[in-house]
């Protein structure tokens, strides 16, 4: 490499005074001052994307405490000829990145964003608490920040305070910068307070950024777009630049022209079509071939370990793990076809309520995995629905990974359950299955679904499915014989005469029937429709039809 790769830093400064490898996005800059009118931007961008790294380079340039210092840093970028040059140093700016602050109960939360305040004012503004421009109000506000005394009044107000105390100093208005705004709100979700979170983040940006006559600019960046009546209520100066958008579009992730350069710069261009096929896919705005800025330079700065998962493994993917689940039917028979490396049209919400997210509904799941990067969009298609993909393989090693998790939970080796499918032993089959439904209490949570377990079992299946998705086609709802099967499965290898077909039903308190009397069922709706019948004209002479029932965590199976 011509300079080295610096990971795990998300400061601009450190980039550039350690001559590291820094692809120059400072054309942001010019596009927020120039062409985005809008008095507060919301930018809202998968994890790892460079979202924290652009916010810390628009602190450095706005910032006028260190102007003279900060103006070298971006000697030879492409803002230092760009009309917004004259802001540079302007500003006084106020600058939370906020991914930190996740933790398991709103006491805690609170705790750790006033420690998070006094160290930015200790360490950043100590000259305030001798201004001459302030009065005695004033100073005992920052001294009760400093020292942690501070009201819930007063934290909650923050961001309108701190702004009128930096513009009777400098006379300059400030520019207000919140990074990853979500992250202490995806933890409340997973942990459970989630209405006391979304009461103090309402009051909290509100203060800074609604109706504030001391801000120049207000900055947010964050995973998901949370719904105006969870957070944004009342802010109608705010505007969005998501993924959907084209403005910004290439300001975070790679563009391919940039890769090509990382790749020359390394001596690795030969293998441009392999890491595409692991990082790339990504289409922002109409901006096509968008690749993760995480996975690149990991890959580029560990070249020996060759193209591995970097991305999915810097996270627990806590809040996918407990959705998908949640989702329903419809969903979750998608993203069968989706692991297949087809494209689906979809409708998509392009803001969330937690209400909606836990409830399952399909058009805000998808909107979750769509937005935060494990599901992309090609564009909408006539009827204004999504056209959505798997973006690459990482992501499809994903879902991988979360079947493993959920076999790991019950003791079932995932090879015993899947092997003994593959070997069309029903009888073990059907033993570890009901052994898995019956120790998942602490995956799967039946009390939220109502009439509904269904949901769970595909949600399972559809895991497991990811495992064949190599070696075998598996098709879910296809037309066969008299009717559409629940799931055909069949080797792409036309030598092997074996062959799968599964009908599932549940079990609610309006059916009469036992548990194995309706999975006997369901194998004698296989045989009367001829679901095998495909299977059969294509030469499979081994096919195991089997009818699964299932009622909550119990399960029976017919073959």
């Amino acid at each position: 490499m011509k300079k080295h790769i610096l990971i795990g830093s998300s400061d601009f400064k450190e980039f550039i005074e350690q001559q590291a490898c820094y692809i120059d996005k400072t054309a942001m800059i010019e596009e927020l001052m120039t062409n985005n009118h809008a008095k507060v931007s919301l930018f809202p961008r998968p994890r790892r994307f460079g979202k924290t790294l652009n916010m810390s380079m628009l602190k450095h340039f706005f910032d006028v405490d260190q102007a003279e210092e900060n103006r070298k840093l971006f000697k030879g970028l492409a803002v230092e000829q760009s009309k917004a040059w004259g802001h540079q140093g302007k500003y006084p700016v106020i600058f939370l990145t906020l991914k930190e602050l996740t933790t398991s109960s709103s006491e805690v939360f609170r705790q750790k964003l006033i420690s998070l305040l006094s160290a930015t004012i200790r360490n950043q503004f100590r000259f305030l608490l001798n201004s001459d421009q302030l009065d005695e109000f004033d100073i005992d506000y920052l001294k009760a920040i400093v020292s942690g005394t501070i009201n819930a009044g007063g934290l909650e107000n923050f961001l309108r305070e701190f702004s009128n105390i930096l513009y009777r100093h400098h006379g300059v208005a400030p520019v207000i910068l919140i990074d990853e705004y979500d992250a202490p709100i995806h933890s409340a979700f997973t942990h459970g307070y989630l209405p006391e979170m979304l009461e103090f983040m309402r009051n909290f940006l509100s203060a800074g950024f609604k109706d504030n006559p001391n801000l120049t600019k207000g900055i947010i960046t964050g995973i998901l777009r949370v719904s105006k009546a969870n957070i944004f209520s009342g802010l109608n100066n705010i505007k969005t630049y998501s993924i959907l958008n084209h403005q910004f579009s290439d300001c975070f992730g790679l563009t391919q022209a940039e890769v090509d350069q990382l790749l020359i710069d390394a001596n690795c261009q030969e293998q441009s079509e392999d890491v595409a096929e692991w990082y790339n896919g990504y289409s922002f705005g109409g901006s096509s071939k968008i690749y993760n800025p995480w996975s690149i330079l990991n890959f580029v700065g560990n070249l020996r370990d060759g193209l591995i998962p970097y991305w999915v493994n810097t996270s627990s993917n806590d809040l996918i793990k407990e959705i998908l689940p949640k989702a329903e039917k419809t969903t979750q028979d998608l993203l069968f076809g989706l692991l297949e490396g087809k494209t689906f049209e979809a409708d998509v919400e392009d803001s969330m309520t937690f209400e909606d997210l836990y409830k399952g509904k399909s058009a805000t799941v998808l909107g979750l995995l769509l937005f935060s990067g494990y599901l992309t969009t090609d564009g909408y298609s006539p009827s204004r629905r999504q056209r959505l993909r798997i973006p690459n393989l990482e992501i499809k090693q994903m879902y991988e990974r979360i079947l493993e998790q959920y076999l790991e939970a019950t003791n079932i080796r995932q090879g015993h359950l899947i092997g003994s499918f593959l070997r069309q032993e029903p009888a073990t089959f059907a033993d570890l299955l009901e052994r898995f439904f019956l120790n998942s209490f602490s995956f799967f949570d039946f009390d939220h679904l109502g009439e509904s377990p269904e949901k769970i079992y595909h949600a399972f299946m559809l895991g497991l499915m990811t495992h064949l998705s190599g070696d075998y086609h598996v098709k879910s709802n296809r037309e066969s014989g008299l009717g559409r099967s629940d799931i055909i499965i069949y080797p792409k290898d036309n030598s092997n005469p074996k062959a799968w077909v599964l009908e599932f039903k549940k079990k609610n308190k309006d059916i009469k029937e036992s548990l194995q009397e309706l999975a006997d069922m369901a194998l004698e709706q296989i045989k009367t429709k001829q679901y095998y019948s495909e299977l059969k004209e294509a030469g499979h002479t081994e096919i195991l039809a089997m009818g699964v029932a299932f009622n909550g965590k119990e399960v029976a199976c017919a073959w």
